[in-house]
């Protein structure tokens, strides 16, 4: 199935975030949510739906998000996407662009990706980020149902994420270059630097290009402050090379993940005020 979602935001003449253009086959929708649940004041709070069961067998994913001048996106989804199991020669992905226009900001955090057994999933993701604009954007991925003994049973995952930011005159640089390839029936995955004893993995990316190298290191400080103390997961911080901040995670559970994660969001929207 080919599936689209198209969605951009606009100001109202009161200061609010509102939507402007919206259009989604099945099996995407959007909600939009009360204003009190984002994490951006004045901004515009909704619910990335689907009624498919998970990505199937040929399935194209593609979705499109653009923000206005001046506008804040909190976007969130409905549920864990499950990729479900595939023949041989079968495959899924799922495309991703996303634009945000001077001084808007956005918030990005879609439930765990499930890679069920045999599956093969690919996804590519594009964000380009004009001066003044912050974005909090993660990926949350478990290697298989674990008490369904799927460990690493899926055939292929790999997720290219590039953000690039963009200068008033057009020209465009890269901020964050990520890509991710598992292949478990060539590639020794439980291997010391890959996820070892671990089910899932986190990254959280939080760019500010309105902050300075020396806030976001005083904010980094702070958050190796937050993580100092945690036990049950693996949690690393460190600069991006402009602009940012990357957290890492792996743990055993995409709950405690999930909350770091919302906890490190809010975090970063408080240091923002």
């Amino acid at each position: 199935m080919n599936s689209k979602l198209r969605l951009s935001t606009k100001l109202s003449p009161t200061g609010k975030t509102q939507l402007a253009d919206y259009f989604a086959t099945p099996p995407f929708k959007v909600m939009v949510l009360p204003h009190y649940l984002g994490i951006w004041q004045q901004g515009l709070n909704a619910m990335q739906m689907s009624s498919s069961p998970g990505v199937l067998a040929g399935d194209l994913l593609d979705i499109q998000i653009s923000l206005a001048k001046s506008t804040a996106l909190s976007l969130h989804t409905q549920a864990f996407t499950r990729v479900q199991a595939m023949n041989e020669n079968e495959s899924a992905e799922q495309i991703t662009q996303i634009h945000l226009a001077e001084g808007s900001r956005l918030f990005y955090l879609p439930h765990p990706l499930v890679l069920h057994k045999d599956a093969l999933f690919k996804q590519k993701t594009l964000i380009e980020m004009q001066p003044n604009t912050e974005l909090i954007y993660g990926e949350i991925v478990a290697i298989g149902r674990v008490l369904n003994d799927e460990r690493f049973a899926f055939r292929q995952f790999s997720s290219h994420l590039n953000i690039y930011g963009l200068q008033h005159d057009g020209k465009k640089y890269p901020l964050v270059s990520d890509c991710i390839q598992w292949h478990p029936t060539t590639m020794n995955l439980t291997a010391l630097s890959q996820m070892e004893n671990y089910s899932h993995q986190g990254s959280l990316i939080y760019l500010n290009r309105g902050k300075s190298a020396v806030e976001l290191k005083g904010i980094l400080q702070r958050i190796h402050t937050h993580i100092a103390e945690e036990k049950t997961m693996l949690v690393g911080a460190s600069l991006l090379n402009g602009d940012g901040i990357i957290v890492r995670v792996l743990g055993h559970r995409a709950e405690p993940i999930q909350n770091l994660f919302h906890q490190l969001a809010n975090y970063f929207q408080e240091e923002i005020k």
